[in-house]
C-alpha cells in the first residue's frame, strides 16, 4: 500500500511486487482497487502488479473538475513515470476498460504495450442511434444510500449475493464508503459519479478503436454460456458490441467469460487469471 503525488493530485495503489512485466489493474466506476485483491497477488507470480485507486474514487485525491478521459488518462500517465513503471499492460474492469481504450488510443508513442478490457469499454459502441443523457442519466443513476449504516449496507449486499458472496465483495463494498455519523457516505460522491458517468455516454469509443495499434484483449462477460445479447447503454448486444470492435482493431481477440457476473474479478477472479496469462504467451509475447 502507499500513496503517490503527481503534479496536481495524490494516488493511492498498491504493488505486488513480481518478476515478470509491467501490469496495471484499473477498476470501474464507484469501485476501488480492492476488486483486484484475489487477482493482484496470484498475477505477481508472473507479473509486476499495480492497482490504483483512480480519481474521485477510494483513498486517491477528489478534486472537484477532472473527470473527462483527457484528465484520467493523464493520472495514469503520470502515475506511471513517477512509478517508473515500464512499458504496461493495462487492464480495466468496466469504465477502467474505458479508461484503457481511451489510454491506448492517445498513445502515439506505444508506451502502452496493450491493453485487456474485462466487460467494459467496447461494450459502450453505438451505431446510428445513440440514447439520449436525459434517459441515461435517470436509469443509471447512482442509489442514494446514505440512511444506511455500514453493517445495514453489507447485510442488504450479502443477502443479495447469497449464493456467492466473499470477502472480495466486502472488501470492495467497505472501501467504497467512509461512516459519518453512523451512516455510509460514498466515497465517490454523487456528483463525480454523474460526471463520469456523462463522460461514458458521451465517449466516442469506435473512434478510439480506430486509433489503436497496439494489442488488446476483451473479455466480455456472458451470464451463461452463450454469448450475452443484453443491451448497452444505446441499445446495441454485447455480442454485437465485441463484434464491432474485433472488426474495427487491428490487433486483438476475445474470450468469452461465462457464466459469471459483471463483477468477476472477485465472484469467479481464476477466469480473469486465466485469460491475462494466456494473453501473456500470445497477444502480448
Amino acid at each position: 500500500m502507499g500513496f503517490i503525488t503527481t503534479k496536481q493530485h495524490t494516488f493511492h495503489y498498491h504493488h505486488y511486487e513480481g518478476k515478470g512485466p509491467d501490469i496495471i489493474l484499473l477498476h470501474g466506476l464507484a469501485s476501488n482497487l480492492y476488486i483486484w485483491n484475489l487477482i493482484a497477488p496470484v498475477l505477481a507470480n508472473d507479473f509486476n502488479v499495480y492497482t490504483i485507486d483512480q480519481r474521485g474514487h477510494g483513498l486517491s485525491a477528489k478534486p472537484d473538475l477532472g473527470y473527462d478521459f483527457e484528465s484520467i488518462t493523464q493520472d495514469l500517465n503520470l502515475i506511471c513515470i513517477e512509478l517508473m513503471i515500464n512499458n504496461p499492460i493495462i487492464v480495466g474492469h468496466s469504465w477502467g476498460a474505458n479508461v484503457v481504450i481511451d489510454s491506448l488510443a492517445r498513445d502515439t508513442s506505444n508506451y502502452y504495450k496493450g491493453g485487456i478490457l474485462v466487460d467494459g469499454g467496447v461494450l459502450n459502441i453505438f451505431k446510428n442511434n445513440k440514447s439520449s443523457w436525459d434517459e441515461i442519466s435517470l436509469r443509471l443513476a447512482p442509489p442514494v444510500l446514505t440512511h444506511l449504516s455500514l453493517e445495514q449496507l453489507l447485510e442488504r449486499v450479502r443477502n443479495n449475493r447469497q449464493n456467492d458472496w466473499n470477502k472480495g465483495f466486502e472488501d470492495v463494498l467497505i472501501n467504497s464508503f467512509k461512516v459519518i455519523d453512523g451512516n455510509v457516505q460514498p466515497r465517490l460522491s454523487r456528483d463525480h459519479h454523474m460526471k463520469i458517468l456523462f463522460e461514458i455516454w458521451n465517449q466516442d469509443v469506435m473512434k478510439s478503436l480506430q486509433s489503436i495499434s497496439t494489442p488488446v484483449l476483451i473479455l466480455p462477460v456472458s451470464n451463461d454460456d452463450t454469448e450475452s445479447e443484453s443491451p448497452n447503454m444505446h441499445g446495441i448486444s454485447k455480442r454485437e458490441a465485441v463484434e464491432i470492435a474485433l472488426s474495427t482493431l487491428t490487433n486483438s481477440s476475445v474470450q468469452w467469460l461465462r457464466n459469471t457476473i459483471h463483477d468477476v474479478p472477485v465472484q469467479n477472479p481464476n477466469l480473469v487469471i486465466a485469460a491475462i496469462l494466456e494473453a501473456k504467451l500470445s497477444l502480448f509475447n
